[in-house]
């Protein structure tokens, strides 16, 4: 029975935490003296003080996984297997995109915590190591060694270099720019743009400027360079005639994919503070991002739409576009820290979805179908990876890089200009088909999850360490499969 807790005569708490495990790393049980030579204030002083150790380091884990990009579901189901692997015998978290609340009970008495976290980023590779680190956990772990494992996993070196992060940005928007109808005037300028306007994002990120700033100054700076690029190739005559519509292409490396998809399922599993959290941030910084395209368009009269063909038919056509998903997807996996050998994974998995996605369109399949098969196929081919590989390689690094390309990017920065110029009708039906796109990605890697994973066929509350622990997750079976 728990304890209730009483007020001093300041008004204050007395029993505040919960009582956490022994120096041995588990907790005492329910009766048993700490040390049978000291008063009970000193007893019940040594549980506060280990069970508030044993909340920091669940607190510290959950902390971690949000600032790396994980979904509320991957965050409260990690800190409920660390709580009960440090001994915590009942643990309750509420996860927002940038909080986090959890209770922990043990022994009658109670802790809680309230965590405001400002860190917005994405990386792939630390979500994996922190995946492996939990799914490795067994009862009776010392607080001290969870502490130092979670650490050295945080210190690790990122898995690419700056230059190559930066370059992966230009390669990206470059095959996204021929994926959107363009040339190789335009993909050329584009590389150019993007590298450039990524540059500038690490460094404004890496002295933590304001993300809507950041976006805003990044897409402005990718924009102008395009367009003075193109003007000067114009007017030096090497082209005849001016190419404006990659400029939307040149600012795709902004698109907050990997949030995008986490907030979509965030939303599925019903995790509605963290999904429409998550959701609004993806929504402010397109929005800040179409702000300057929009600018740059409207100061020099350029019209943003694609062209209505591709410069290329036939067999060449799908030979390309199956090579330019390929890059588009292993660049953007570059840039969320996914692994070479995931990326690579991913990277064919979205070269065939796509041309297949693309082909369908051509025969007349509407776009948001093509769009919802391609991720439902998605979604099942990064299952049977992930158990390929012995679920090392978790399908959330597997498929987001391959969904991301189908992101209708070019219209939805287009509706922005379009609804900025007063363009009402071409507004409105760039943003319905952005709309219809986006929810048939998340249909189809919803309905991908619940064909494959029992436990989102099956409503179970993340937050009960005894019910998990009953369901085998500490044995290595293919029900814990954390993916």
């Amino acid at each position: 029975m728990h304890r209730t807790p009483s007020a001093d005569k300041d008004g204050t708490n007395k029993d505040q935490s919960t009582p956490a495990s022994t120096a041995s790393g588990a907790t005492a049980p329910k009766g048993e003296i700490l040390n049978p030579h000291g008063s009970e204030h000193d007893q019940l002083r040594l549980l506060r003080d280990r069970l508030a150790a044993q909340s920091g380091v669940v607190t510290h884990l959950g902390r971690t996984l949000l600032a790396a990009g994980a979904s509320a579901y991957l965050v409260k189901f990690s800190m409920a297997r660390l709580a009960n692997a440090v001994g915590i015998e009942a643990q309750h978290s509420q996860v927002t995109f940038s909080e986090i609340v959890t209770s922990v009970y043990a022994h009658g008495t109670f802790r809680t915590e309230s965590h405001e976290q400002r860190a917005f980023g994405t990386n792939a590779a630390r979500l994996d190591d922190l995946r492996l680190f939990v799914r490795s956990l067994k009862p009776g772990l010392l607080v001290e060694d969870a502490q130092q494992r979670i650490d050295e996993i945080i210190h690790r070196k990122p898995p690419y270099p700056a230059v190559i992060n930066c370059l992966a940005s230009g390669v990206a928007c470059a095959g996204f720019c021929f994926l959107n109808r363009g040339g190789l005037v335009e993909c050329s300028v584009v590389a150019i743009a993007a590298l450039c306007g990524q540059i500038l994002r690490r460094a404004m990120l890496k002295r933590h400027a304001n993300h809507f700033g950041v976006w805003m100054l990044c897409g402005l700076l990718a924009s102008l360079i395009y367009m003075g690029i193109s003007q000067a190739l114009l007017l030096s005559g090497l082209l005849s005639v001016g190419h404006p519509q990659g400029i939307i292409s040149a600012v795709l490396f902004l698109v907050p994919g990997f949030p995008l998809v986490t907030a979509i399922l965030d939303l599925v599993r019903m995790d509605f503070l963290a999904g429409i959290s998550r959701m609004t941030y993806v929504l402010m910084l397109v929005i800040s991002a179409g702000i300057s395209v929009w600018m740059v368009a409207t100061i020099f009269q350029w019209h943003i739409d694609p062209p209505a063909a591709f410069p290329v038919a036939g067999i060449a056509l799908y030979l390309l576009q199956f090579i330019c998903s390929m890059v588009a997807s292993f660049g953007f996996a570059v840039l969320f820290s996914i692994r070479p050998h995931v990326a690579i994974c991913a990277a064919l998995v979205a070269g065939f979805a796509n041309v297949g996605r693309l082909f369908l369109v051509a025969q007349g399949m509407l776009p948001q179908a093509a769009v919802g098969l391609a991720a439902l196929t998605i979604g099942i081919v990064a299952h049977f990876i992930s158990r390929l590989s012995g679920f090392r390689f978790s399908r959330t690094s597997l498929t987001v890089p391959a969904v991301v390309i189908m992101i209708p990017g070019v219209p939805l920065y287009a509706a922005i200009t379009h609804l900025s110029n007063g363009d009402i009708p071409q507004a409105s039906a760039a943003l319905v088909q952005v709309f219809f796109v986006i929810l048939s990605i998340g249909v189809g890697l919803a309905i991908s999850r619940m064909l494959t994973d029992p436990d989102w066929r099956i409503d179970r509350d993340t937050a009960q360490p005894q019910m998990l622990e009953k369901t085998g997750w500490n044995d290595g079976n293919r029900r814990f499969q954390m993916r």
